[in-house]
């Protein structure tokens, strides 16, 4: 962590390993979002299903920004928002695959741990 206080400045002082892996971890929460979004069209009967997936995203970003943004309004400790990660993530991942959507409910998940390891790994 670079100390300085500037939105992004993290990113800015990161190396290029830790900054690719924080792009995708970016790119992990817009997809986590569309998840989300998506089980829940799944889940609804028609004539609610926009309603449903437009909740299931404002739902998921409040939460994140609340607890997990660089910006969270509340900060939980870094357990706790490592389980409140993997309850995001697993969770949406499982209602994916219970309604049909197998492959991109295991490779994102995949892909979110294997960042999850390279952002505490890399410096």
């Amino acid at each position: 962590m670079s100390g300085d206080a500037r939105p992004g400045a993290d990113f800015e002082n990161a190396r290029p390993g830790r900054r690719l892996a924080l792009t995708l971890r970016f790119l992990l929460e817009l997809a986590l979002l569309a998840g989300a979004a998506v089980l829940a069209w799944r889940i609804t009967p028609p004539g609610w299903s926009w309603l449903a997936a437009v909740a299931a995203i404002a739902a998921v970003a409040t939460v994140w920004g609340l607890f997990l943004s660089p910006k969270a309004r509340y900060d939980i400790g870094g357990f706790a928002r490592l389980m409140l990660e993997i309850v995001l993530f697993a969770g949406v991942a499982a209602g994916l695959i219970a309604v049909g959507v197998v492959v991109p409910a295991i490779v994102g998940a995949a892909v979110w741990v294997l960042d999850r390891l390279a952002l505490r790994l890399l410096p």
